[in-house]
């Protein structure tokens, strides 16, 4: 199903979501007046319904080409993707802090994702010869990341930990992190599993 919604700015902007609805017939249908009634009252343009998989493969594919978009319509630059997850309590406000900061700091992005699970994604596009951007777009990083910390969210919904978010992980696990590393030590005393990632132990000086 495909919902837009007509902002009442003026640039036409006419932001999409997406809902996919499972269940019998009776239940279905209550979700779906329930659904009419809320996006009726935010100002709902129009919605699609789809019920068959060749119908609701063509609305799916607009948002897995979403990417695409974005590099195609910004020839040089470079995609960066953020990912933070925030409980769904959090999430309209997270989304609107988003938003606010990528236009304060002037930035080229949108915001995407399968919220239905409160993880939402920044898709910037960067000119990684620009140092300025280039910081920018790290500050952005750091500026939604806190924001989901402070609201009992997650650094990483989907993408994983890696190298670049480990420096998070204390904030986040608190003293469960030294959990964690015991029991990497454990499991991994050569720490040859993924080493460097996630939990670096040599980074922590245990090795």
């Amino acid at each position: 199903e495909q919902v837009n919604r007509h902002s009442g700015t003026d640039y036409d902007i006419r932001p999409t979501l997406f809902l996919e609805f499972h269940g019998n017939e009776a239940g279905l249908a209550q979700d779906i007046a329930f659904c009419r009634e809320i996006v009726d009252e935010l100002g709902c343009e129009r919605i699609d319904f789809e019920t068959d998989t060749e119908g609701r493969n063509r609305l799916w594919e607009a948002r897995h080409n979403l990417a695409y978009a974005y590099i195609h319509g910004h020839p040089g630059r470079k995609m960066m993707v953020t990912d933070v997850c925030v409980p769904i309590s959090e999430l309209a406000g997270a989304v609107h802090h988003a938003r606010e900061s990528v236009d304060r700091l002037g930035l080229i992005g949108g915001i995407t994702g399968h919220v239905g699970d409160g993880n939402f994604h920044i898709i910037l596009m960067i000119d990684m010869d620009d140092a300025e951007e280039v910081r920018k777009a790290d500050e952005l990083n750091e500026d939604i990341v806190s924001y989901a910390l402070d609201r009992n969210g997650t650094c990483t919904g989907e993408h994983g930990v890696g190298i670049g978010k480990q420096k998070y992980q204390a904030r986040e696990h608190g003293p469960a992190l030294l959990a964690m590393q015991a029991i990497k030590r454990a499991l991994d005393p050569g720490n040859i599993m993924n080493p460097g990632k996630v939990i670096d132990l040599k980074q922590e000086g245990s090795d």
